[in-house]
């Protein structure tokens, strides 16, 4: 049924959730495991020193965590390749999802960005409303 789960980390428990399920989901079905970080940078920034530094400082993080997703997928004997990509999350996961063909997307349903959410709204909301493809919201 699936054949590419494109799954969307960024260090949160919700996150943590949504890799388990798409690594079971992965196994599964023999699918293949993409996971994405999006690396966003705060709205409000000084210079443009800062805006490098917090950049840089930001891709190591998701870079950190998708290791350490890999090597979770590793250890459950599934195959996982991990990317980090810049820009608003929902917005950069719907644009992954449809320019890998992606079958299905994964994600929890709250990340670190909480208060952005009742703002907002969430970023699961944004991406089952707008991917190219099934989405499944892990709680």
């Amino acid at each position: 049924m699936f054949t590419k789960i494109l799954v969307a980390i960024d260090g949160s428990p919700a996150s943590e959730k949504a890799l388990a399920v798409a690594v079971d989901l992965a196994a599964n079905y023999r699918a293949e495991l993409t996971a994405l970080g999006v690396a966003e940078l705060p709205e409000i920034v000084g210079m443009v020193d800062e805006v490098d530094e917090i950049r840089q400082g930001t891709e190591a993080h998701f870079r950190q965590i998708g290791e350490a997703a890999v090597n979770y997928a590793r250890s459950r004997g599934v195959a996982l390749r991990s990317f980090v990509v810049r820009g608003h999350a929902a917005e950069a996961i719907v644009h992954y999802a449809e320019s890998e063909q992606t079958d299905l997307i994964v994600l929890g349903q709250h990340g670190h960005s909480r208060i952005a959410r009742f703002l907002l709204g969430s970023t699961s909301d944004r991406v089952s409303e707008h991917g190219p493809c099934t989405v499944m919201i892990v709680k």
